[in-house]
């Protein structure tokens, strides 16, 4: 048995082990596709700074509740109990006796406010509209995670046309390597040329690799804005990129800005911050005010020192009730409502700061979103007409070193000049794709809810 148990385990942990490294093949090759509309729907589910902006939404309407309790009067009821030894005269005997004696008492009270110098009602509206405020900055802030992604979304799709750019660059780099092998070998051309293009067909394969490499930083971009499992696999669909999305379109600066000022939820955020800073404001001042309230009390008690009545009895004659009115005027608090009152108003006037700020600001971020995508449009025509002549040039090239009338380092030349331009010109593509969208983001009109690929 002692010879024969240590080989059962090995057996067992074999198993177990490869049990192990079949379910972790099992789920590595599975997949999770998603399109561009389920990265925004799980952004929109998931990312962290939205659920954020969320979470201060809905502390603000905590606020609001808050906010009206207050108008509610209190109620609180208190009882208590105890007992006593040591001597007291018994008056029945006319002597000296210790005795314990057990006491026990308990009320209700309630107090409301009548009048606190309107402090009730300017914070129930500050409430309000912060409220109002915190949805407009989540609406912004759903609006940015949509952005976030369709940029991340665009550059992975950029990354693999970026891929395929280059695959096909060591297609023709490899086609012409197996040609130029031919024209040593028969005495055309000198071994240099096949040294050369070797050289070349490696620098094609470094080249994919680097654009993978790029692929997968702006991929994990993507599980960031996601919030995904590293450890997964997902496979990211790309679209269509149609013609009819790169069709150019007029835009007026000022119409730009106009509707920018008006639609920006940023920008509405901090206005009724504004608002909601001015009710804070009269809400100090209000503390200054006298304040009137009103409040009411019943109660009763039992001691067992007394004889003469049950428990029931003393608690129906020892019943006490009252009420009250009072006033209330600060006078001198150690400066505590002036320096509240201070600070409101500091803090009103940062707000219509905040709002000049954001104003500028917007004007700032559309006239550059505008002239960023003059300048893309410009772009798109240069680099697909650069591309139309450097496939031109390259064909030439092609077939002057066909016939040996030119070298090799011209039609590496050309061959590079030509990758490079297919480059420029797929990035235009999306650069321009992307700066249209940009517009629709600064000027507030980018729906969630709608597909960016519309």
């Amino acid at each position: 048995m002692t010879i024969r148990l240590p080989s059962l385990v090995s057996s067992h942990m074999f198993c177990v082990s490869l049990l192990a490294i079949f379910t972790l093949t099992a789920s590595a090759q599975v997949q999770q596709e998603i399109t561009f509309q389920d990265a925004v729907r799980i952004a929109l589910d998931q990312n962290t700074q939205l659920r954020q902006s969320a979470n201060q939404l809905r502390l603000s309407e905590i606020d609001v509740r808050s906010a009206r309790a207050a108008y509610l009067p209190n109620f609180n009821v208190s009882t208590g109990g105890g007992t006593s030894f040591g001597l007291s005269f018994d008056t029945n005997v006319g002597e000296l006796r210790t005795t314990a004696n057990s006491r026990f008492n308990m009320g209700a009270s309630s107090s409301v406010t009548l009048f606190d110098g309107f402090q009730r009602q300017s914070i129930l509206r500050q409430s309000r509209l912060n409220v109002t405020a915190n949805d407009f900055d989540l609406e912004r802030q759903r609006q940015l995670v949509v952005f976030q992604v369709a940029t991340q979304f665009l550059a992975y799709i950029q990354a693999r046309e970026q891929i395929s750019v280059q695959q096909e660059n060591l297609a023709a780099a490899q086609q012409l390597l197996a040609q130029i092998e031919e024209f040593v070998r028969v005495g055309t051309r000198p071994v240099s040329d096949l040294y050369q293009q070797q050289a070349a067909v490696e620098s094609a394969e470094l080249a994919i690799l680097q654009v993978e490499q790029q692929s997968q930083v702006v991929m994990a971009n993507l599980l960031q804005i996601l919030q995904l499992d590293p450890l997964g696999s997902y496979e990211f669909v790309v679209p269509e990129l149609e013609d009819e999305y790169l069709l150019p379109e007029e835009f007026d600066l000022t119409d730009l800005i106009t509707r920018a000022r008006l639609q920006r939820s940023d920008l509405r955020a901090q206005e009724i911050s504004v608002l909601a800073a001015q009710q804070g404001l009269r809400a100090a001042s209000g503390s200054m005010l006298p304040q009137l309230s009103f409040s009411a009390f019943a109660g009763t008690s039992y001691n067992s020192g007394i004889q003469a009545f049950s428990f029931g009895g003393q608690l129906e004659r020892n019943r006490s009730e009252s009420i009250s009115l009072s006033v209330s005027v600060p006078v001198f608090n150690r400066l505590r409502t002036r320096t509240q009152k201070q600070r409101a108003q500091i803090s009103y006037e940062n707000a219509r700061l905040g709002v000049e700020t954001t104003q500028q600001q917007v004007g700032v971020e559309v006239r550059q979103a505008y002239l960023d995508y003059v300048i893309a449009e410009k772009e798109l025509e240069v680099t697909e007409r650069q591309l139309v002549y450097r496939q031109q040039a390259l064909d030439a090239a092609r077939e002057r070193y066909n016939v040996g009338a030119a070298t090799l380092v011209e039609l590496t030349q050309a061959q590079s000049e030509f990758v490079q331009a297919s480059q420029e010109a797929i990035a235009a593509r999306y650069i321009i794709f992307v700066r249209k969208r940009l517009i629709r983001y600064y000027t507030g009109e980018l729906d969630p809810s709608q597909p960016l690929f519309d």
